[in-house]
């Protein structure tokens, strides 16, 4: 896979990835937290740094993040670039307990910070948060949820459907499932399932899943998994499952184009980041923010649409770049 990104190192501890482009006389230096260094999902926010910065030349955006996503190792990233005492923080928290000293000590030393991605939607997780960001630039994760179970139902009444996450417990994957279930008639049974984030262990998961309910007809899961779940359901001759995929990333469009997958959504990627170093860049200059979340998304990708957005997303990361993000 290409990326764009670059090593380096903000401790002797911990070795980070960082992308963008140094502006020698900005006057402001915001750091965006990735979740994993490897989605290619981050390509729009870096993509986006990119195009923000040559826009804004007191701004300067450093991009960092573990390689793989770990709720813990996410976290650890925050406490890291406190020490570097950035002018603002965009990051998806990924999981309230984990990162919530991180938030605090952000809170502490004044640094600003916008939740960016996906945030968490249950009123017990936002009563934590409360006062510890500036505002969100995302899709509600319980509404994602309800709106792919609705597209999924269009198709027929499925009798067992399952959502597949590489570490069960993250909050904004949680709150999709729990959206997507609530969404299924009574009878349909529903599973959740963690299939960590190594290619052949999560195709083995997925293969003895499959095997022991051969009643499941839909599965859900994220961008990385498509190649593995698509693989897995055509050695077993499974093709009658539907699957399931996220975000307008190439792999997911693709595997849509290819008619391997059923549907996968957006949440407006391209918009996201620049909502959020806006906000960053005048909370510095004014002291003034948004006093609601900025919500983009989610919209329903399939047959019908999915050429469009290969167009949009191919503009943005350049054809090279989009076939080399995608296995199909």
């Amino acid at each position: 896979m290409k990326t764009f990104l670059r090593a380096t190192a903000l401790s002797a501890a911990m070795a980070i990835g960082v992308a963008g482009v140094a502006h020698a006389e900005a006057k402001y230096t915001f750091y965006h937290v990735l979740w994993s260094m490897t989605d290619a999902n981050v390509q729009f926010h870096i993509k986006a740094g990119e195009a923000y910065m040559e826009a804004h030349p007191d701004v300067e955006i450093k991009y960092v993040g573990p390689e793989a996503y770990d709720p813990a190792e996410h976290a650890k990233f925050l406490d890291t670039v406190l020490n570097a005492n950035p002018d603002g923080i965009a990051m998806h928290i990924s999981s309230v307990d984990a990162m919530l000293p991180g938030l605090k000590a952000a809170k502490e030393k004044g640094i600003p910070f916008v939740s960016v991605t996906s945030h968490p939607p249950g009123a017990e997780d936002n009563a934590k948060l409360e006062g510890l960001y500036l505002t969100s630039v995302d899709a509600n994760e319980n509404v994602i949820g309800q709106v792919m179970g609705k597209r999924i139902l269009e198709d027929g009444t499925p009798t067992r459907v399952a959502y597949l996450m590489a570490h069960l417990g993250h909050a904004g994957h949680e709150q999709r499932a729990k959206g997507f279930f609530e969404t299924m008639p009574e009878g349909v049974v529903a599973d959740k399932l963690a299939i960590g984030d190594e290619p052949l262990k999560a195709m083995d998961i997925i293969r003895s899943y499959i095997v022991s309910n051969p009643d499941v007809s839909v599965i859900w899961a994220t961008s990385l998994a498509n190649k593995w779940i698509t693989d897995v359901v055509r050695e077993l001759g499974r093709e009658d499952i539907a699957i399931l995929t996220d975000s307008d990333s190439p792999s997911s469009l693709e595997c849509v184009l290819a008619e391997l997958c059923t549907a996968t959504f957006s949440t407006l990627f391209p918009l996201q980041a620049p909502f959020a170093y806006d906000v960053l860049l005048h909370y510095n200059e004014t002291q003034m923010a948004p006093t609601a979340p900025i919500v983009t998304g989610p919209l329903v990708v399939d047959a019908d649409n999915a050429e469009q957005f290969k167009t949009v997303v191919m503009n943005i990361l350049g054809e090279d770049a989009y076939y080399d993000l995608s296995p199909f």
